[in-house]
């Protein structure tokens, strides 16, 4: 049997389908984007442009974080990184921290992981979470949790930052890099923003 075009096949095992020949996860309803290695390429390109932004830093305010960082004897630091993606920011913090273990979640794992090519340090892990459901399962107790625009996929932003900063240890540091996402038409004029509900909120959509 021929497979249409726009068809969708859905790998139960894996909680993944495909759709227009692009792959997207099912554990959560609220992302919709995709989750394949276009995806993750698109996501390795957007992790090069916010650290042009920080000065070439992984992270806002260096000196903070390496404090927060600074090896302790007898003690692994440990840092959690909240929407992973393609894995590149937890693969390079593991890089710069050695004495630290790194840990990044996601709806899906990420490429690398599957790419005999590209080496992932030993002290960095990948695990699939939804951080709307299962912040609990991961612990508490870390150093730096790092968060960045996973704005997309969290229904209850009160609830997700209370688990995120339930994550941290007292005087953890929580790290935030988000997005003021603007809409704009065809001609580049801003489309305004309308909140649910409303009848401009539904015309922004279909426009």
């Amino acid at each position: 049997m021929t497979q249409e075009p726009d068809s969708t096949v859905v790998e139960a095992e894996q909680n993944l389908a495909i759709s227009n020949g692009r792959r997207f996860q099912m554990m959560n309803n609220a992302y919709m984007l995709p989750t394949d290695s276009s995806e993750h390429a698109r996501l390795d390109l957007q992790h090069e442009i916010v650290r042009l932004m920080l000065g070439g830093e992984l992270y806002q305010t260096p000196e903070l974080v390496k404090v927060t960082l600074a090896p302790q004897e007898n003690t692994r630091r440990r840092v959690l990184d909240v929407g992973a993606g393609s894995g590149k920011w937890a693969i390079e913090m593991a890089k710069e921290f050695p004495h630290a273990d790194v840990l990044g979640i996601d709806l899906v794992q990420p490429d690398i992981l599957s790419d005999p090519t590209r080496r992932v340090p030993s002290n960095c892990s990948f695990q699939i979470t939804d951080a709307n459901k299962d912040m609990g399962a991961i612990g508490s107790g870390y150093d730096l949790v790092h968060l960045r625009c996973v704005e997309a996929g969290i229904d209850d932003s009160d609830l997700f930052f209370y688990d995120a900063a339930r994550a941290l240890r007292p005087g953890g540091l929580l790290l935030l890099v988000g997005a003021d996402v603007q809409l704009v038409d065809e001609t580049g004029k801003y489309v305004p923003l309308e909140k649910p509900g409303s009848v401009g909120y539904v015309a922004t959509l279909e426009k």
